[in-house]
């Protein structure tokens, strides 16, 4: 008996990403990530691998021992990963601070407020939460440090040694709209990814919300392209919808030019396709490739842009 599509759909993802990371270390140290104590993005460098190059400290065996050394009250909860640069760690918590202290003690650089920072306010789409926030890893460009907001999906560059704001630069202006992803800095570009809490309106708010993913001018916030992973609904509802870049942090692949990311389900597809998924639920063989799933439908997939135009190399859907 063949194994269930859905796990297929799994496995091959699974096997993608192994093909391409032995693809890429077999490229040669062409784009490799420096080795440092630092730690400048979600993903800790450009391939987002969230690994620690340089400790030898920490280990199952001395694990045991370790112990509280300082402790910084921050507020409220802090569910982002902090980055670090020469000796300081930069952070958000859900009380609307950003937070600069040191590494060696908890003490204080800086702190700065997002919503005097920007003058936004509130989407009102999270619960609870009356006032501007981040729960994304600022990531380390130069002397700036860049952040995106929970909504509205706003991209802020402060000075790193003090906080000052630089420059900010709607990405998105759907009221809905948010940054969830921690962005990736690469020679002089900061990509990040939008997604959305549209999904959990009314049915007569739900959906126009496409997901784009944005290259930006790190020194002045210029939007240098935007792409959108879904076909344009013409903010129309009952179209294709959905598809946020919401988790983790875009991977640079300089060897091939290109950044890889990974998207979310849809809000919501057309009629003819909500018709040929009803239609293959009443089949009894499955559909390679799946018929419901249209070229131009990126949702639930892992992509491939181009590092310069922003233009899609290729897409492995249904993951």
């Amino acid at each position: 008996m063949p194994p269930p599509k859905h796990n297929m759909y799994i496995d091959l993802c699974l096997l993608l990403f192994c093909v391409h990371a032995v693809v890429v270390f077999a490229a040669g140290s062409y784009g490799l990530p420096q080795q440092s104590e630092d730690w400048l993005n979600h993903g800790g460098d450009l391939w987002n691998r969230r690994y620690a190059y340089k400790e030898n400290k920490i280990s199952p065996i001395t694990a045991p021992n370790l112990h509280l050394k300082w402790k910084f009250y921050a507020g409220k909860d802090i569910t982002a990963t902090p980055a670090i640069y020469n000796g300081t760690l930069y952070f958000p918590s859900w009380n609307g601070n950003i937070y600069a202290i040191k590494e060696g003690d908890g003490s204080l650089v800086w702190k700065q407020n997002l919503h005097q920072l920007t003058g936004l306010n509130a989407s009102g789409f999270v619960l609870n939460v009356n006032w501007t926030v981040s729960r994304s890893t600022p990531t380390v460009a130069g002397d700036l440090l860049i952040i995106g907001t929970y909504g509205p999906a706003m991209v802020i560059a402060l000075k790193r040694t003090s906080g000052e704001l630089m420059w900010n630069t709607t990405l998105d202006h759907h009221p809905a709209a948010v940054i969830t992803m921690s962005g990736t800095y690469y020679n002089g570009g900061y990509y990040v990814g939008t997604s959305s809490l549209e999904e959990g309106a009314t049915i007569e708010q739900c959906c126009i919300f496409r997901g784009s993913f944005a290259k930006l001018d790190a020194r002045s916030g210029a939007i240098l392209w935007k792409t959108y992973v879904l076909p344009d609904n013409n903010n129309k509802r009952g179209e294709y919808a959905g598809a946020g870049i919401w988790g983790s942090s875009p991977s640079i692949d300089a060897y091939r030019n290109h950044v890889y990311i990974a998207t979310g389900n849809l809000y919501s597809a057309p009629s003819r396709i909500i018709q040929c998924q009803e239609k293959q639920k009443n089949g009894t063989k499955p559909t390679e490739p799946d018929e419901c799933v249209e070229p131009d439908n990126h949702s639930n997939s892992i992509l491939a842009l181009d590092l310069d135009s922003g233009s899609i190399k290729w897409s492995f859907p249904r993951c």
